[in-house]
């Protein structure tokens, strides 16, 4: 009885522990992504926005974008590169690098969650000034030899 007792109260305590366990790391979004954003953003008057491109993401949550921006009718390239901070919540933050038309468009900050056992991300930026949502999916996982950055030749 005595034995008994005493799996049960573990088998719960590792139980109620599972959940606090830590879901997601940086690693949780390597690979290559497709996105879109839509939304409104005031250049200088509120405009509508569309963005569509893809990424590729390191295991240390480094990404690389490219894509297009349509800014009201007028459509042009894209360019983000920035570190993201996933934290062990699925939730995170990154600051890009914004080239459109190949000029600098400053910084975009987005605060995101990740879902789908990694596989997908919905954003909302934080700097806009206007109204921008953002959806990522996972296309791809590429074998980890492809994630290390190849060494320069000395």
């Amino acid at each position: 009885m005595k034995t008994s007792w005493l799996f049960g109260l573990v088998t719960c305590l590792y139980a109620s522990a599972a959940p606090a366990a830590p879901q997601c790391t940086q690693q949780t979004t390597r690979g290559y992504w497709v996105y879109t954003c839509e939304g409104e953003l005031p250049i200088p008057e509120m405009t509508p926005v569309r963005l569509l491109g893809t990424c590729s993401t390191s295991r240390e949550a480094y990404w690389t974008c490219e894509g297009s921006a349509n800014l009201g009718g007028l459509v042009l390239p894209q360019v983000l590169r920035g570190q993201a901070n996933n934290n062990d919540n699925c939730t995170g933050t990154i600051t890009y690098t914004n080239t459109v038309g190949g000029q600098s468009a400053g910084t975009l900050d987005i605060r995101y969650v990740i879902s789908d056992g990694g596989s997908a991300i919905n954003g909302l930026p934080t700097n806009s000034g206007g109204v921008l949502a953002c959806a990522l999916r996972r296309i791809d996982i590429p074998d980890e030899k492809e994630l290390i950055p190849p060494k320069s030749a000395d």
